[in-house]
């Protein structure tokens, strides 16, 4: 390959984010070479643009979510042709540790993932191991396809503690990965699903996607020390006296981690999703009093994702409503800046890293 440099864009300290020239890199025998196209905005990457992110450190070339085009391969990975449309499960694994060995490689002792601890999307090449580039559908475009990505963490959040199917399911929070969760829960056969949130726009973008009950516990009681109560009331109202099966935490912070113990019934499961920036206090005695599951998600592995790519080529998993705004590579900063002064209406930001 000729001696070329592409566009790159490093975040090197809190809200900084500076622009260089670097050469494309050549993918190694097991490699693909991939032309960006779309990259995602994610809440983890917000977390590391204000120094909050307790797994992700300076100076770190952002973008886990993404779509693009194969450009090169490594002589290994020559069943990959240029110009085929392609996205990443952006994991890093060792292969041999246990975790890697039973097929849960997405907790790898070792796990690195693009975009977090390596060289991410934001930059018009990357470059990634053959078996983590997925191929996708005819009918996909690269907007949809960076969306594949998180909502894959939905669908191993709804799968994290068995069969989906008949039960009914409270998520909290409606941001995007609240949103995903409850498109997959319902999308895997859930009975009924409730999502929560303080944001009406947030609520209304969930019942856009097909969310079927959706409470604002804020609009109904000023005081937060009564949302709880609020809650339950409508799970209640939901569910019937039995509640809900399982509740899922998808803001990470120490308030819906109590809420998710606090509004579940006896003999419940809780699945923690929500990324964490400071360590929390929470009831043990409850959960041990109320004999609580309590699972943490993170990520998914390769059935997760492949389901999910069917799942939104199938429009089962609605991805469009939650695009808010579109960015070019340039305005990169510009894109972090208005997420800080709208997040609220501001789900999902895509950047177009080339046409």
């Amino acid at each position: 390959m000729p001696n070329k440099t592409m566009k790159m864009a490093t975040l090197t300290g809190k809200k900084t984010i500076v622009f260089s020239q670097a050469d494309i890199p050549s993918p190694g025998p097991d490699e693909v070479l991939i032309q960006v196209r779309r990259m995602g905005i994610c809440g983890s990457d917000i977390h590391a643009y204000h120094g909050a992110h307790p797994y992700m450190s300076f100076p770190i070339v952002l973008g886990h979510e993404m779509s693009g085009v194969v450009d090169d391969a490594g002589k290994n990975a020559s069943n990959f042709k240029k110009g085929e449309r392609v996205t990443v499960m952006p994991q890093l694994v060792c292969g041999q540790c246990p975790q890697c060995l039973c097929g849960r490689y997405n907790i790898c002792e070792s796990l690195k993932v693009i975009g977090c601890q390596s060289q991410g999307a934001a930059a018009e090449y990357m470059v990634c191991p053959q078996e983590m580039v997925k191929r996708l559908p005819d009918s996909m475009g690269f907007d949809a396809a960076a969306m594949i990505e998180p909502a894959a963490v939905g669908v191993h959040a709804a799968r994290r503690l068995g069969d989906i199917r008949g039960k009914n399911a409270a998520v909290l929070g409606a941001g995007t990965i609240g949103n995903l969760c409850a498109q997959a829960a319902m999308a895997l056969g859930a009975k009924n699903v409730l999502i929560t949130d303080l944001s009406d726009y947030r609520l209304g973008v969930a019942k856009a996607c097909g969310v079927p009950n959706a409470v604002n516990p804020s609009a109904q009681e000023p005081d937060p020390g009564k949302w709880d109560g609020v809650l339950s009331a409508a799970i209640e109202e939901t569910f019937g006296p039995a509640g809900a099966d399982v509740v899922f935490e998808c803001v990470g912070v120490e308030a819906t981690a109590a809420q998710a113990i606090n509004i579940s019934k006896k003999g419940r499961d809780i699945v923690i999703m929500g990324v964490f920036g400071k360590k929390t206090t929470v009831d043990m005695g409850l959960v041990q009093d109320k004999e609580l599951r309590i699972a943490g998600s993170l990520m998914y592995v390769e059935d997760d994702f492949s389901m999910t790519m069917k799942l939104i080529d199938e429009n089962k998993i609605k991805v469009a409503p939650l695009m808010s705004a579109r960015y070019a590579f340039d305005d990169y900063a510009e894109a972090f800046a208005a997420i800080e002064a709208d997040g609220e209406k501001l789900l999902k930001v895509l950047i177009e890293i080339s046409k």
